[in-house]
């Protein structure tokens, strides 16, 4: 409920210093989103016009590039229109218009996410183009970008050689965000040009608004005490996000964590679970690996030669993998890499360039990279994750699985292969299958490290990240409907990665980043919970689902330095 009250757990106190600015901007961060083809929303139950915050990023809010072309407005107030103003736009997607009070001011504005985040357009605007009291602004967008959580969207209006600077910013008093038995506690810090208004929300991670609150701020500088400990009371991840509306308007948004490790899933293991991988392990059994390799001398170089290797794996299907091992003729470990959601190893020469005396295997799974000759459903319908999803023998990642135990029988067959260290990693979808290589090869397995996986705790997954639940929807209904939602929900059971957790015996480090939207921490906490080797985890609280901590390098050191105990 929302109210104008300061409730009991907010306290106010001075503020020496402000880390975070603003310019004076005259347009508010939430706007309204409407679609020309309202059907795409139809699976999610979300309105063809609707509401939406520039503060978070589109997944967050349960849009993505899928739902095709929209248009994004709002309105604006402005004091004095004799002003010279400008826009600064960096919205991650591709603006086909940018209309100001219904004149078209600049057309095919692209922002460049994977080349330059920092990028950014201006445009000069006319300065009798805007009216005193209220103006409209309207962009006519195509392919909402893909951000992996954390917002990058800006557009503001400014006066051009403003002095009003406003800011808000959310600290967190705890390494990484993470509370343990104690009180989580935020500050927001404030300064305006004008006497304001601060909105203060709280959400879950399952999209519960469990606190609205707006309080009243002075022109000086504020700073605004937190205590969540009554509205964040359960286990689990919340979002604060905070926006001062004075002169102009500005917002911060951050995450905590609040006791992760007593997180408990109601979901239950399918009681085919075992028979069902023995099963696929009894077929893959009796398909002859027939291992080979190829050396490829363009990535042998250095201490280290490359060479592709094939094998045959379930189905009696190739797949292959770059294998990096030291020209010295010494036993070395082995760590095993398995890749993301439809994605090989396109960098492979940094493999090449390391300077290590670890052996590393990285695994192109059926359907991904130089194994995607003979099996390829792509990123599109049906996808690797919807392929048969109504077909629990010829769903893909029974197979897929099974690539990964291949995977370890061939590093196991291999005599300059440590048979005491070898280990699995990877992120996103390599994070699932870490779980799963780990599972199913508990015994050959000595460490386990894996980033917010996928596919995990598949029933949460649905209801934290909405998206989810319309991608299976979309898959049943490409074939034709061949199940009901609840049986494919009970196919997802067979192959949900959380279930390998338990099976696990080797030492495992798991690592999470909290804007992780794709993938959102609880889902890998829900598979960490049920471990029961010695574990432990690190939170990124500032990161995405790409990793911009570059956790795979931390993964790295730590297999070489558990592999030497």
């Amino acid at each position: 409920m929302k109210t104008r009250i300061l409730v009991n757990s907010i306290i106010f106190l001075l503020l020496l210093s402000v880390k975070q600015s603003s310019a004076q901007n005259l347009v508010p961060l939430d706007w309204k989103i409407s679609f020309s083809d309202p059907s795409s929303l139809a699976t999610r139950d979300m309105a063809a016009e609707d509401n939406i915050s520039l503060l978070l990023s589109w997944e967050r809010q349960n849009y993505f590039g899928g739902d095709g072309k929209c248009t994004l407005s709002t309105e604006f107030n402005v004091n004095q229109p004799n002003l010279q103003y400008k826009i600064t736009s960096k919205v991650q997607c591709h603006i086909l218009s940018m209309r100001i009070n219904g004149k078209e001011v600049a057309t095919n504005v692209n922002t460049d996410f994977w080349g330059d985040r920092k990028k950014t357009t201006e445009v000069l605007l006319p300065k009798k183009l805007l009216k005193k009291g209220k103006n409209s602004v309207e962009l006519l967008c195509e392919n909402l970008g893909y951000t992996g959580g954390i917002s990058h969207n800006i557009f503001t209006i400014t006066p051009v050689n403003n002095k009003c600077k406003e800011e808000v910013k959310i600290s967190v008093n705890s390494k990484n965000h993470l509370f343990i038995n104690e009180n989580p506690i935020l500050s927001i810090q404030t300064k305006g040009c004008t006497k304001g208004e601060l909105s203060i929300k709280i959400e879950n991670d399952f999209h519960k608004l469990l606190l609205d609150t707006v309080i009243a701020v002075n022109s000086a500088k504020n700073s605004i005490l937190l205590n969540l400990s009554k509205t964040a009371s359960k286990p689990g991840f919340y979002q604060c996000s905070a926006v001062l509306h004075g002169k102009g308007y500005c917002g911060d948004v951050q995450w905590v964590a609040i006791n992760p490790e007593k997180i408990e899933c109601n979901n239950v293991e399918s009681r085919f679970f075992d028979s069902y991988w023995n099963k696929a392990k009894s077929e893959l059994a009796k398909v002859s690996p027939n291992f080979k390799m190829h050396k490829v001398d363009s990535l042998s170089y250095g201490t280290r030669n490359c060479y592709i290797v094939e094998m045959q794996s379930l189905g009696n299907l190739t797949i292959r993998g770059y294998y990096f091992v030291p020209k010295n003729s010494s036993k070395h470990r082995a760590l095993l890499h398995v890749p993301g959601y439809g994605y090989g190893f396109n960098d492979v020469e940094r493999f090449s360039k390391m300077s290590t005396d670890r052996i590393d295997f990285a695994l192109c799974v059926r359907g991904h990279g130089i194994s995607a000759d003979k099996f390829n459903p792509g990123f599109g319908l049906p996808g690797i994750w919807g392929y048969q999803l109504c077909n629990s023998d010829s769903i893909a990642y029974r197979a897929i699985y099974m690539d990964c135990v291949r995977a370890v029988d061939f590093l196991s067959s291999r005599p300059e292969v440590d048979k005491k260290h070898i280990g699995v990693e990877g992120g996103s979808q390599g994070g699932g299958l870490s779980l799963v290589t780990a599972g199913l090869c508990n015994d050959r397995i000595s460490a386990c490290a894996y980033f917010d996986p996928f596919p995990c705790d598949i029933r949460h997954s649905i209801e934290t990240r909405i998206i989810c639940r319309t991608e299976l929807y979309n898959f049943i209904k490409y074939y034709n409907n061949c199940c009901s939602f609840f049986d494919a929900m009970n196919i997802q059971d067979l192959i949900d990665t959380r279930y390998f957790a338990p099976r696990i015996k080797c030492k495992v480090n798991f690592a999470t980043s909290l804007f992780d939207d794709d993938c959102p921490p609880h889902q890998g906490f829900a598979a960490y919970n049920l471990i029961n080797s010695p574990k432990q985890y690190t939170i990124y609280p500032n990161d995405s689902h790409l990793g911009e901590s570059n956790y795979g390098k931390m993964f790295l050191d730590w297999f070489d330095e558990v592999s030497k105990l």
